[in-house]
């Protein structure tokens, strides 16, 4: 695998693949919420202006199904990113239009184009050879800085490096670098902390984990579906039911390692938190613990209460001295607000993707670039 530190980079023009899926508020106009992942992104912005790069960034927001979706555009994010680096974005608003390529073709260098949600154009999430050559004519270098993306196959991930010398990006470097740390030699006691809405994205990574960690402690819609398997009425809990047999069999096959809550926080019929007694379970494992994983929150944080077993998470895994790492979205976003950030060994700009990474998987993004 190449890195930026070995591209020349003067008079060129680079394509980068960037992590632009940020929160956004309803407001009007339109914000970033949470701007942590474009934070994440200014260092490799800055080696390339400062070597004299012509830089074209390319990313995506939501799931919008090959369309447009004025409410999944680009241009807030690449105007808050525009602020936070101090230089002006100029937004293509077609990447494949005449007056964006010209626009290219007159770029100095240290220049910046943003292109708009690479979603909204078919082939993308096809991985389409045909779409990705498309794009890879815009420029003459191509950099991979979305590590969040890098476990899907995407054109603008994977067929794009078959068409461009491609490099890995500054943060996906350390990304790879602290992530096979830890596969290799974690100390132990190595818990992970697994939550969110979706145990379908989770399964395949909490099995890959179960030989590598000691625990794992579940929480939130992951936690709601295993429970389900062991027979807990859960009413009207969001529960996958598809997943209900193998969560079942992951269960019984993890030889005690998923430890599952043993109390929940309950409105109109729905599991909302996890309770009192399973927060200080968690926070029993968490003192205990040399090495922590932390992706997925336990409970519905962004209406209170139901964020009260998250704050006691977060802090308890800050005041930690294990080696602890962050990642996923939400969970980070919600660190970030508490101003904990700075406290954890490492955050990650990747939920599902760290999680697949330390689970043993080879992303097909990073496969990509050798």
């Amino acid at each position: 695998m190449k890195f930026l530190e070995d591209a020349t980079l003067a008079d060129k023009k680079v394509l980068v693949r960037i992590d632009t899926d940020v929160p956004l508020t309803d407001s009007n106009p339109i914000e970033v919420r949470d701007d942590y992942r474009l934070q994440k992104l200014l260092p490799t912005l800055f080696f390339l202006m400062n070597h004299r790069a012509k830089i074209i960034l390319c990313g995506h927001l939501g799931r919008p199904l090959a369309k447009a979706d004025p409410s999944l555009s680009m241009k807030p994010v690449f105007t808050h990113l525009s602020a936070l680096a101090n230089k002006k974005i100029l937004f293509a608003t077609d990447p494949f239009s005449l007056r964006t390529t010209e626009a290219i073709e007159k770029m100095d260098d240290g220049d910046i184009i943003g292109l708009e949600n690479i979603r909204f154009f078919r082939g993308e999430e096809d991985n389409s050879r045909t779409f990705a050559r498309k794009l890879s004519n815009l420029a003459e270098i191509y950099v991979n800085e979305a590590f969040g993306t890098s476990h899907r196959e995407a054109a603008s991930v994977v067929a794009i490096t078959e068409f461009l010398p491609s490099y890995a990006g500054l943060q996906l470097e350390q990304e790879i670098n602290v992530s096979t740390s830890l596969t290799r030699h974690p100390a132990h006691p190595f818990i992970a902390i697994v939550g969110g809405a979706k145990i379908s994205d989770k399964l395949p990574v909490i099995r890959n984990l179960l030989p590598k960690v000691d625990r794992i402690i579940v929480g939130g819609g992951v936690a709601n579906t295993f429970l389900a398997s062991q027979g807990v009425d859960m009413k009207n809990s969001k529960v996958e039911e598809d997943y209900i047999d193998r969560a079942g069999e992951i269960l019984k096959n993890s030889k005690g390692k998923i430890i599952l809550p043993v109390d929940y926080v309950w409105e109109s019929d729905k599991i909302l938190d996890i309770g009192e007694e399973a927060t200080h379970q968690m926070i029993h494992y968490i003192k205990s613990a040399k090495t922590i994983l932390w992706s997925g929150v336990p409970g519905k944080i962004e209406q209170p209460p139901f964020d009260k077993s998250s704050k006691a998470i977060a802090k308890a895994i800050a005041n930690s001295p294990a080696t602890s790492i962050v990642g996923g979205g939400d969970t980070v976003g919600f660190v970030n607000s508490l101003g904990l950030v700075h406290k954890y060994s490492f955050v990650s700009t990747g939920g599902s993707a760290l999680l697949e990474l330390l689970g043993g998987r080879v992303l097909p993004g990073i496969r990509a670039l050798g």
